[in-house]
């Protein structure tokens, strides 16, 4: 099969040793170096970004668009615009691609063509001890570990634009990344809502891996500063997507559980620069929990924090509690309504079950088992289809025993014949109903 031309669009920002460190490891790529184009999109530049890009020699095309939007999501779609690669290939500036990376996303588009396909780019590791350095490190090597599994049901939130490939044309049917979240971040996110609706499937490339220099300027101060464009970004999804209203952490300053959360969420909308103030001097203290080795009272600290600089995001967009409420009434009043859903008798054998999952990939199933019925897997608003692989693992880990009660009654299913026949499901049911 011919090789695809392949366009790689950098947003960059004031970074210009870690871009040219991005430029350089592209240089080492193992696919053939002239279907590669590289795009840069300097966004509101002051340093010597520029300058560097003009003097630089590389051995694929290389383009330089300045533009000044500070809007992530509207310079992917600037340098989308100029492509004329076949297909798109997202990286951040701070991302260093080891050499199969642009092989590695073409193959996977070869093997499952119209697919949003990712890299893993776990952080650059360089022994860092403290406790937000592990925190971050840990997120990422478990986000990735999770998207490896076969079992894994991608959401939404796992579209993540630092190393992605879609072909070309259906990110212009699509239009693109939404420039209305400009600095506030969450466009790779309502993105993903998109693709999933437009049936998208989306698969991890294993092989396609870079490294993350982001923690070089990643701080705890930043990381709130984060909790609040988050905020913000998820009242826009909401807004644009108001399916998923319920999935958000919006509701829980609806109507917060304890009474001092309800206390401090009336102050913050009452008196926002007080509770600023006061946010500001508990974070000193984590310093404190860190150098007595508190970890445990230092994550519950972060994580209050962090709650309370999301709020403030929900604030900037809705301005006030009544407004909160609205937009929660606002869709509806679960996440798990609505959508395809088919019946599946488990008696028939797993392998018939998950071919029939696979071929009407619905959004929930009702699960039995000749007349008795095992359970029910709900829909899951900005989730995909469910599929084949999905099944056994939803068994294990959640329907085991009124499926292990099934058997006891029914038999095994009609495709294990024998105990040594029966996929590892079957054998942890079959010994939960011979010992219940």
């Amino acid at each position: 099969m011919e090789n695809l031309t392949v366009s790689i669009i950098i947003p960059s920002h004031n970074r210009s040793s870690s871009l040219r460190r991005a430029l350089d490891a592209l240089h080492l790529q193992t696919y053939p170096i002239d279907l590669i184009e590289v795009i840069v999109v300097a966004d509101s530049c002051i340093d010597d970004t520029l300058a560097m890009l003009q003097d630089y020699k590389a051995p694929f095309k290389l383009q330089a668009i300045e533009v000044n939007c500070r809007s992530a999501s509207m310079a992917r779609n600037t340098g989308a615009a100029s492509a004329t690669g076949k297909l798109l290939l997202f990286l951040d500036d701070d991302i260093e691609a080891l050499p199969p990376l642009v092989e590695s996303h073409a193959r996977v588009h070869r093997e499952r063509p119209g697919s949003a396909v990712m890299g893993p780019y776990p952080p650059k590791l360089h022994g860092g001890t403290r406790f937000f350095d592990v925190e971050v490190r840990s997120w990422w090597e478990e986000k990735f570990y999770q998207m490896s599994q076969p079992a894994h049901r991608f959401t939404y939130q796992d579209l993540l634009s630092g190393n992605l490939s879609l072909d070309a044309e259906l990110f212009a049917r699509l239009d693109g990344f939404d420039s209305a979240f400009g600095n506030c971040g969450g466009e790779d996110y309502e993105f993903g809502v998109r693709l999933l609706k437009a049936g998208v499937s989306f698969v991890l490339a294993a092989q396609a891996v870079a490294y993350h220099y982001e923690h070089e300027t990643n701080n705890l101060d930043r990381s709130f500063r984060r909790s609040r464009q988050e905020g913000r970004s998820d009242v826009l999804i909401g807004q644009r997507h108001p399916e998923l209203r319920p999935t958000l952490h919006i509701k829980d300053y609806e109507t917060p559980y304890s009474v001092v959360d309800k206390i401090l969420v009336a102050i913050a909308f009452l008196w926002p620069a007080v509770m600023d103030g006061l946010a500001l001097g508990v974070r000193k203290s984590l310093d404190l929990l860190e150098s007595l080795g508190m970890r445990g009272t230092w994550r519950w600290l972060r994580a209050k924090l962090r709650g309370y600089w999301y709020l403030r995001g929900v604030i900037d967009e809705l301005k006030s509690r009544s407004a909160i409420s609205s937009f929660m009434q606002g869709g509806p009043a679960r996440a798990d309504l609505g959508g395809h859903e088919i019946n599946i008798d488990l008696q028939q054998g797993w392998e018939a079950a998950e071919s029939l999952l696979d071929a009407e990939r619905p959004a929930g199933v009702y699960l039995y088992y000749d007349q008795l019925t095992v359970g029910h897997i709900f829909p899951q608003a900005g989730a995909e289809p469910l599929r084949g692989a999905h099944l056994r693992s939803i068994l294990a880990l959640h329907l085991a025993e009124p499926l292990a009660r099934a058997i006891a009654v029914n038999g095994l299913p009609r495709s294990a014949e024998t105990l040594e026949d029966k996929p590892l499901v079957a054998f942890e049911t079959y010994e939960l109903a011979i010992n219940s």
